[in-house]
């Protein structure tokens, strides 16, 4: 027997008749049939606890181990821009900044 066969005989089946008062129970009685649903309780031991305390302690190492150098970096520069500034006269305050570095981008020579 071939798919098309099995389907044209599947389609042919006339189906049960079902008053509206069955649909309307079948959801309820499947429930009455289920068993009742275990509810787990959560453990909380201090094994639990440590473990999740030490993961987000590691979590945060890492994240400020990762951060650091750029932090740092991010301040070294701001301190080169405001020696740059000092140095500029008061009317004077353009930079640029290339891949060499911060650089005069124009320059009041007197």
């Amino acid at each position: 027997m071939t798919d098309l066969e099995l389907e044209s005989q599947l389609k042919g089946i006339p189906l049960p008749s079902r008053t509206e008062d069955y649909w309307e129970q079948f959801p309820s009685s499947i429930r009455r049939q289920l068993p009742p649903a275990l509810v787990m309780q959560p453990r909380t031991t201090l094994a639990h606890r440590l473990t999740w305390s030490s993961a987000v302690a590691v979590a945060g190492l890492v994240f400020a181990l990762g951060l650091w150098p750029t932090l740092d970096g991010m301040v070294n520069d701001a301190r080169v821009v405001r020696r740059q500034l000092a140095e500029l006269p008061g009317h004077l305050r353009v930079l640029m900044a290339d891949e060499h570095g911060m650089h005069y981008l124009i320059t009041d020579k007197p």
